[in-house]
C-alpha cells in the first residue's frame, strides 16, 4: 500500500505544473492582447509603407485573439510617394485576415487569405523627374516582406489617370477579383469578372500582373486573356447586334498591346438596313492612361467582303464619347454586302465585286451613327449585276440602242461598270463623277441620295456610242438622221442631258431634248408629260 501511494504522488505535481503553465500562457496572451491592436496596426502600416514607399493612413484596426488571431481594419489609404495633393493610390473601405497565435510572439511573413471590400486603385500618370534624382529602392532590395497566398477583392474600381490635361480617367469596375501568390518584387496571378457598361456585357479575364513598379505604377507589366460575351450594341445610336469577343493582351498598364477577334452575327445599321454577319480580327495598342486605342490593323469580314482598316479610337471627355477615325480599304468587297447595310429588302438591288478606299470619321454624340458619320472615298464596281430581271432587260435594251443595233436581240449586255467619288454626311451621300456604263452606253452623273428617305436627285449625261438615228428603227431612224450633228459631242455618237429623281422604290428618269424634258417612272410604261426645260 505504501509503495502504491508513493508511485502515484508525481501526477498531482505534473498537473499542477501544467496548470501553472496554462495560466502563465493565458496571462501572457492577455498581457500581449491588451496592446495587440496597436502593435498589429503598427506592423500593418510599416509593411505597407515599406512595400509601396508611401504614406499610409489606417482609420481603425481591431484584433480578435481567440480562437485564432483575426485582424479587421477600415479606412486604409496609401498615398503615392507621400503626395497628399493627388488622389490616393489605394483606398480600401474594409479588409480582414487571420493569423496564428504565434504571431503574438514573432512577426509573421505569410498570410493565407486576405479579404478586401470596396477598393479603389488610382494609377497616376508618369511623372517627370530630374535625371539626377536617385530612384527609390527596389522592393527586391528590401528585407523579407509579407507574402499573401490569396487576396479576394469585392467591388474593385481601377482608375488610370490620363497624362493629357482635361481627360477623364480610364475606369474598370471589377465586381469579383482574385489575386494569388502576392509578394513584393514578383509577379502574381489574377482572375476577375466585370460587367462592361457600354456595350453591356460580361468580361472574364485571367492573367499575370507585376512586379509592381513602385516608382512608376503605370509601368507595371500585365498580360492575360479575356472573354467578352453577349454585348448588346443597342445602346450605341444607329447600330445594333449582339457582340462577342475573345483575345489576349500584354504590355504595361499605360501601354497595352492587344490582339483578338469579335463576332456579331446580326450587325445592322439601324434603322436603314438589314442584319449582316460581321467578324473582325484586330491588333491594337491601348493607352492605359486614357483608353485611346490605335488600330494596326482591323480586318473585318462583312458577309463575304473583307475590309481592312487602320486608325484610332480616341476618348473626347467634353462629348462623353469617342472619336473614331479610320482609313478603310476594301480591295475585294461585294456590292450585295455593302448595300445590305443601307437597304432593308431581302435581296440587295445589285451584286458583284467592288473596290472601296475611304476615310471614315464617327464623332462622339448621341445621334444615330448614320446621321453623324462622315465617309469620303472612291469606289469601283466592275461587272455589277442588278437583281431585278426587269432592270436587266432595260439595261440590255439601252446597250443595244447604244451600239446602234436596237433590233438585234443578241447584242448588248446588262453587266454594268460603276465607279465614282462619294461623300456621306448627315445621312446624305453626295456623288461626284458617278460613272455608270453598259456596253455601248455610259451615264455620267453628279447628285445625292438620302439614305433614310430614299430620295434621288441626279443630273448628268447619257453618252451613246451610236448616233441618235442609229438608236431608232424604220421611218424614225430616217427622220432623225438630220438631227445627228446636234447630239454628237466629244467623240460620242450622241450626248443627251438626263436626270434621275424620285425615290429608291420609284425612280424617275428624265431626258432633255431641244429644251423639252421627257420623264418616265421606271416602274411604269406610261411616260410623264414633257415639260419645258
Amino acid at each position: 500500500m505504501t509503495a502504491q501511494v508513493r508511485s502515484s504522488r508525481p501526477w498531482p505535481v505534473v498537473l499542477a505544473i501544467l496548470a501553472v503553465l496554462l495560466v502563465s500562457f493565458a496571462l501572457f496572451i492577455y498581457s500581449r492582447a491588451r496592446d495587440i491592436d496597436e502593435s498589429t496596426r503598427a506592423w500593418v502600416v510599416a509593411e505597407l509603407s515599406r512595400r509601396f514607399q508611401s504614406t499610409v493612413e489606417l482609420q481603425s484596426l481591431k484584433v480578435g485573439v481567440l480562437p485564432m488571431l483575426t485582424v479587421r481594419g477600415t479606412g486604409l489609404i496609401i498615398h503615392f510617394h507621400n503626395q497628399l495633393d493627388v488622389p490616393p493610390m489605394f483606398q480600401i473601405k474594409e479588409f480582414s485576415f487571420d493569423l496564428g497565435l504565434l504571431s503574438l510572439i514573432q512577426p509573421r511573413h505569410h498570410i493565407s487569405n486576405l479579404h478586401v471590400r470596396n477598393m479603389v486603385i488610382t494609377i497616376p500618370p508618369r511623372e517627370k523627374r530630374p535625371d539626377s534624382e536617385k530612384p527609390p529602392t527596389s522592393p527586391r532590395d528590401l528585407p523579407q516582406q509579407v507574402v499573401v497566398d490569396r487576396i479576394d477583392c469585392d467591388d474593385t474600381l481601377l482608375l488610370i489617370l490620363s497624362k493629357k490635361p482635361g481627360k477623364d480617367p480610364l475606369d474598370f469596375d471589377i465586381h469579383d477579383l482574385v489575386l494569388t501568390s502576392v509578394g513584393a518584387g514578383q509577379p502574381f496571378n489574377f482572375h476577375g469578372n466585370l460587367t462592361n457598361a457600354k456595350p453591356k456585357g460580361e468580361i472574364v479575364t485571367v492573367g499575370m500582373f507585376g512586379p509592381w513598379d513602385t516608382d512608376e505604377p503605370g509601368d507595371s507589366p500585365v498580360s492575360g486573356k479575356y472573354n467578352f460575351t453577349n454585348a448588346d450594341l443597342g445602346p450605341f445610336p444607329g447600330i445594333k447586334g449582339i457582340l462577342s469577343s475573345t483575345g489576349k493582351y500584354d504590355g504595361q498598364l499605360n501601354s497595352i498591346h492587344t490582339q483578338g477577334e469579335t463576332d456579331t452575327p446580326d450587325f445592322a445599321l439601324d434603322p436603314v438596313g438589314r442584319a449582316v454577319p460581321l467578324h473582325t480580327e484586330f491588333d491594337a495598342t491601348v493607352d492605359g492612361t486614357d483608353g485611346d486605342t490605335y488600330l494596326h490593323p482591323v480586318t473585318a469580314t462583312l458577309g463575304r467582303s473583307v475590309i481592312v482598316s487602320n486608325g484610332s479610337v480616341v476618348r473626347v471627355p467634353s462629348k462623353q464619347g469617342h472619336l473614331i477615325t479610320l482609313d478603310v480599304n476594301a480591295p475585294k468587297a461585294r456590292l450585295e454586302d455593302v448595300l445590305a447595310l443601307a437597304v432593308k429588302s431581302a435581296r440587295p438591288p445589285m451584286s458583284g465585286p467592288i473596290k472601296i478606299h475611304a476615310k471614315l470619321v464617327i464623332p462622339p454624340g448621341k445621334e444615330k451613327t448614320i446621321d453623324k458619320m462622315l465617309l469620303d472615298g472612291d469606289f469601283d464596281a466592275d461587272d455589277a449585276r442588278f437583281s431585278s430581271s426587269e432592270v436587266r432587260q432595260k439595261l440590255a435594251s439601252l446597250s443595244r440602242h447604244g451600239l446602234g443595233e436596237p433590233k438585234n436581240e443578241d447584242a448588248g449586255s446588262a453587266l454594268s461598270d460603276l465607279k465614282g467619288h462619294f461623300h456621306l454626311e448627315n445621312g446624305v451621300i453626295a456623288f461626284k463623277g458617278l460613272n455608270f456604263s453598259v456596253e455601248g452606253a455610259a451615264v455620267v452623273l453628279d447628285g445625292s441620295y438620302k439614305i433614310r428617305e430614299g430620295e434621288l436627285d441626279f443630273k448628268g449625261q447619257l453618252r451613246l456610242q451610236a448616233t441618235l438615228s442609229q438608236t431608232l428603227t424604220g421611218v424614225k431612224s430616217v427622220l432623225a438622221k438630220p438631227l445627228d450633228p446636234f447630239f454628237k459631242k466629244d467623240g460620242a455618237g450622241a450626248v443627251i442631258p438626263i436626270s434621275i429623281t424620285g425615290t429608291r422604290d420609284e425612280p424617275v428618269f428624265g431626258a432633255t431634248v431641244f429644251h423639252k424634258t421627257f420623264k418616265k417612272e421606271l416602274n411604269r410604261e406610261t411616260p410623264i408629260k414633257p415639260s419645258s426645260k
